[in-house]
C-alpha cells in the first residue's frame, strides 16, 4: 500500500509515518522543509504542482491530510481574532486540504 502523509515530520504526522512504515507500507511523507520528506507547503500552489509532478502517475491508496496550524492556540475569545489568522489558518486547515486532494486526485484514481 503507498500512503502520503502530509506534515509527517513531526507530531501526529511523524508517529503515522513511522507506523506504516515499520507496517512495510510505502509511505510518502511531505512537510513544508522538505528535507528527508517531500516539500510540500499545502498553502503554495506551486508547490502542489511539483509534489503532483514527482508522484507522475503513481497510485495513492491513502491520503493522511494531516498538516494544519493551531494559529489562536493562545488567543481568547474576549481579545478578538485578527482577520489575518483566520486567513492562514483557513488556507492551510481548508484550502490546504482542497488543493491537496485536488492534485492527487488523478494518483488516487489509480489505485485498486
Amino acid at each position: 500500500m503507498h500512503v502520503i502523509i502530509t506534515g509527517a515530520n513531526r507530531g501526529i504526522g511523524q508517529a503515522l509515518d513511522r507506523s506504516y512504515r515499520a507496517a512495510g507500507h510505502r509511505v510518502t511523507g511531505t512537510s513544508r522543509a522538505g528535507g528527508e520528506f517531500l516539500k510540500l507547503d499545502v498553502t503554495k500552489p506551486e508547490d502542489h504542482a511539483q509534489m503532483a509532478q514527482s508522484l507522475d502517475s503513481t497510485a495513492v491508496d491513502l491520503l493522511i491530510c494531516n498538516a494544519g496550524v493551531y494559529l489562536d492556540k493562545s488567543e481568547r475569545l474576549a481579545d478578538g481574532y485578527a482577520a489575518q489568522m483566520w486567513a492562514e489558518t483557513m488556507a492551510t486547515n481548508v484550502t490546504g486540504v482542497f488543493q491537496t486532494i485536488q492534485n492527487l486526485l488523478p494518483n488516487l484514481q489509480l489505485s485498486d
